[in-house]
C-alpha cells in the first residue's frame, strides 16, 4: 500500500527504533511507501499494538478521504496589472470589444480582474506540490491526469494588485472504476487584509486508476445543473487562435500538454489541447457581456464539467439559458457540434441587461451614441442569420453641433458593426445624424420618419433599405 508523505515520521522512527529482522516471517504486516527523502520498507509487528494503531489510525484516514480542517498545502503569489492583462488575453479578451478594454487597459476608468483569474491557482497549486499523489493510493502518471470539473466562488470585490495565499485541502479520493477523483478545496486569502476572496473546488480525474475499493460519491462535491431543455436564450460565438493555449499558459498553468506535442500523444491526443479552464474563461465572459453589461463586479460563482477537449484554432459558441440570477450555459465546438463545458452555470449578484459605455478608457471621451452601437454590435453577434437577411452595408455619420466627430458601419452583409468605414466597397446607404438625435432613436423618443422629413436624420443611397434596420432597431430599444 502507498503510504501518503504526512505518515513518512511515523513509518521512519517505526523503521529506526525495532529490529528490522525481527519483523521478517509470517505474521508480520509490510507497509512499502514513497518518499522524496528515502524509498524503504516498515516492518510492522501485530504484537507492537502502540505503534501499529498509531501508522493504521493514519493509514484508514488517508484511505477514508474524509476532509478535516487541516491545510495540505500553502501556495503564495503576487499579480499586478500585467498578469490581469496576460490572462484576460489568453481568454480571448479583445479590444475589439468595448466591454473588455477594462480587462485590457490599466487606465481604463473601470480597469477591473476578470473573476475567472482565481481559478489559476486550483491546478498551479495541484502541479507545484505533491498533494495529490499524497491522496492516492497508486503512483500517478502525470499524462493520465486530467481537470474534470470546477469551482470558483468570489467573496469580495477583487483588488487590481494583490499578494495573495492559497490554501488547499484534500477533501475526498473517489473510486470511479475506470478512474480516480480526487477533489481539492482552495480559498485564497488576501495576505495584507486576511480577508477571503475567493473559494474554489478542483475535480482532478486520473484515468485508469480506479478499483480500489474506494467509495464512489462524497458529500463535499459540488454538482453540476443541466441546463433547461428549451432552446438557448442566447448564444455567443467566438474563434480561438491557433496560440491561444501558449499564450494561456503563461498564467501559470504549465501542463505541458498543451504546448508539447509528444506530451500530448502519450497523453491520447493527436496535438496539444486548450487549457479547460481556458474555455471557462471565453464563456465567462460571454455571460458577463450578455447579462451582467460586462460589469465582472455582477459575478457571484460558477460551476463547470469539462466534457471533451478543444484544439486552439477551433470556434467556442457559449449557448445560455436564464433562470432568474442563474445563467445556464453549455460550450461546444462550433465547427463538430461536440460539448466540451457540460453541466455548467453561473451566478450572478444581479441581471444587467442595460447596454455598458463603450470603451471606457479615461483617457478618451465618448460619444453617447458609441454605446448604441457597441450594443448594436451584441445583436448582431447573437442575431447572425437575421443581421443577413437585411444584405446591405450602412454607414453613419455621427456629428456634433453640425460637425462630423464619428463614423460606424453597420456591415449587415457580413455579420459586424465596426467604428470607422466599410473595410470594403462603398456603403449602400449613409445615415448623417447628431449624436443626440441617434440615442432619441434609438431609445424610441423620436420617430426615424419624423426625423428625416425635418431634416435631422439626412439619408443618402438606397433609402428602402433603411426600412430593413427596423427589427434591429426594435430589438435594440428593448435592450436599453
Amino acid at each position: 500500500m502507498l503510504v501518503s508523505s504526512n505518515i513518512f515520521d511515523i513509518c521512519r522512527n517505526l523503521y529506526l527504533t525495532h529490529d528490522k529482522n525481527a519483523y521478517e516471517g509470517p505474521g508480520k504486516t509490510t507497509v512499502t511507501f514513497i518518499s522524496k527523502e528515502m524509498g524503504s520498507q516498515i516492518y510492522v509487528n501485530h504484537c507492537d499494538q502502540e505503534a501499529t494503531a498509531e501508522l493504521f489510525g493514519v493509514l484508514e484516514g488517508t484511505k477514508s478521504g474524509v476532509s478535516s480542517n487541516e491545510v495540505d498545502h500553502i501556495l503564495k503569489n503576487d499579480y499586478n496589472f500585467r498578469d490581469i492583462i496576460l490572462y484576460a488575453l489568453g481568454v480571448g479578451a479583445t479590444v475589439q470589444e468595448p466591454n473588455d478594454i477594462r480587462y485590457l487597459y490599466e487606465n481604463a476608468d473601470e480597469f477591473a480582474i476578470l473573476p475567472t483569474y482565481f481559478v489559476l491557482y486550483g491546478p498551479m497549486g495541484c502541479m507545484s506540490s505533491s498533494i495529490v499523489q499524497d491522496a492516492v493510493p497508486f503512483i500517478l502518471d502525470p499524462t493520465q491526469i486530467l481537470h474534470g470539473e470546477q469551482y470558483l466562488e468570489i467573496h469580495k470585490r477583487l483588488p487590481t494588485e494583490a499578494t495573495v495565499e492559497t490554501r488547499f485541502k484534500i477533501q475526498d479520493v473517489l473510486d470511479k472504476g475506470k478512474g480516480t477523483v480526487v477533489l481539492v478545496q482552495h480559498d485564497t486569502y488576501d495576505v495584507a487584509t486576511g480577508e477571503k476572496l475567493s473559494s474554489g473546488q478542483i475535480s482532478t480525474f486520473i484515468v485508469g486508476s480506479g478499483g480500489f475499493k474506494g467509495k464512489r460519491t462524497s458529500t463535499f462535491a459540488i454538482p453540476t445543473v443541466d441546463p433547461p431543455t428549451r432552446k438557448p436564450d442566447i448564444t455567443v460565438k467566438q474563434k480561438t487562435s491557433d496560440d491561444q493555449a501558449a499564450l494561456y499558459r503563461l498564467s501559470g498553468d504549465l501542463n505541458p500538454l498543451h504546448i508539447d506535442p509528444n506530451i500530448a500523444m502519450m497523453g491520447g491526443f493527436k496535438k496539444p489541447i486548450l487549457h479547460g479552464l481556458c474555455s471557462l474563461g471565453f464563456s465567462a465572459r460571454h455571460i458577463l457581456q450578455t447579462y451582467a453589461a460586462g460589469d465582472p463586479h455582477l459575478f457571484k460563482s460558477i460551476k463547470v464539467r469539462f466534457a471533451k477537449p478543444v484544439i486552439p484554432g477551433q470556434t467556442l459558441r457559449t449557448d445560455m439559458w436564464r433562470n432568474g440570477n442563474r445563467i445556464h450555459f453549455q460550450t461546444s465546438i462550433h465547427e463538430t457540434g461536440v460539448p466540451v463545458i457540460t453541466g455548467a452555470y453561473v451566478d450572478l449578484l444581479e441581471v444587467k441587461m442595460g447596454i455598458p459605455r463603450a470603451n471606457p478608457c479615461s483617457a478618451k471621451t465618448n460619444l453617447d451614441s458609441d454605446a448604441i452601437f457597441a450594443a448594436m454590435s451584441e445583436q448582431v453577434k447573437l442575431n447572425q442569420d437575421q443581421a443577413k437577411k437585411v444584405n446591405a452595408v450602412f454607414l453613419y455619420n455621427i456629428t456634433v453641433d453640425g460637425k462630423q466627430t464619428s463614423e460606424w458601419t453597420l456591415d449587415l452583409k457580413n455579420g459586424e458593426v465596426h467604428k470607422g468605414k466599410p473595410k470594403s466597397g462603398k456603403a449602400d446607404a449613409t445615415l448623417t445624424l447628431e449624436d443626440k438625435d441617434m440615442v432619441e432613436i434609438a431609445l424610441g423618443k423620436l420617430n426615424p420618419q419624423l426625423a428625416f422629413m425635418r431634416g435631422k436624420l439626412k439619408i443618402t443611397g438606397n433609402i428602402m433599405l433603411t426600412q430593413k434596420l427596423k427589427s434591429l432597431m426594435e430589438t435594440n430599444k428593448a435592450k436599453l
